[in-house]
């Protein structure tokens, strides 16, 4: 048990620094758009659009049962409107773009769940030493820092409230690596649920939040150009990630 709480805290210390520095580096891409925040999330959507085509969704598919799938995607696009609605229904939450960052944290949590729980087993079952795997877990919170700091309204406490949610999620994925690593039993029909979770609130910040909503004003065609760059950018991270495939 000791053992299995030092490899997530050290985890967790390696995720939080991946975040950080994925949220940092969007600083430069902030200064390229002429400090157009509105540009920079639309780029983070293509981003996640990019993860959804070339990982979640053939993950997905081929690993768990359709059924449970759509199940699962039903729940968390449920579970996003209702956020929404009590978001709409409380004027000290619902302001400007902080809306979208509450809903990308919620969807951020969900998806730390079912892979947190996967890489703990993962571990339990005698792949601790393979630093690969380790080394890819990790740097695929490098580009959910990048999407986070772009989420955060320009503000004062800007820094300050990225490093909170930086830790926060971090926690939460420490502690589901924990679970996993002490779990006895992986349940296939609750992590095919998970997944379809993951895929229902993901998609709905990643395909209304941020890719309808913020680009209603703007032109088309740059907006397209945008998400199609952040969708190679994300193709090609992922190529260069060790034990990808």
């Amino acid at each position: 048990m000791i053992e299995a709480i030092k490899i997530s805290g050290l985890t967790t210390l390696l995720i939080f620094g991946a975040m950080f520095l994925g949220g940092n580096s969007i600083r430069l891409m902030f200064l390229l758009l002429n400090k157009n925040s509105m540009y920079l999330q639309i780029l983070c959507g293509g981003m996640l659009t990019g993860l959804f085509a070339f990982e979640l969704l053939p993950e997905v598919f081929s690993h768990f049962q359709t059924i449970g799938i759509f199940t699962g995607i039903s729940l968390g696009i449920f579970l996003m409107i209702t956020m929404e609605v009590f978001l709409h229904n409380h004027s000290h939450l619902h302001q400007g773009n902080q809306e979208t960052l509450y809903l990308l944290l919620v969807a951020l949590i969900f998806h730390s769940i079912p892979t947190g729980f996967t890489f703990g087993i993962s571990l339990q079952q005698g792949q601790l030493m393979d630093y690969g795997l380790l080394t890819a877990f990790i740097l695929h919170h490098f580009p959910e820092g990048m999407i986070i700091m772009a989420s955060i309204p320009p503000k004062r406490e800007k820094n300050s409230l990225f490093t909170i949610f930086c830790f926060a999620l971090s926690t939460v994925i420490g502690m589901n690596i924990l679970i996993g690593l002490n779990m006895r039993v992986d349940s296939i029909k609750w992590n095919t649920v998970m997944m379809g979770m993951t895929i229902g609130t993901m998609g709905y910040v990643t395909f209304y939040e941020l890719l309808w909503k913020k680009s209603k004003n703007l032109p088309k065609g740059k907006v397209a150009l945008i998400v199609v760059l952040g969708m190679v950018g994300i193709h090609y991270f992922l190529r260069l990630l060790p034990s990808h495939h």
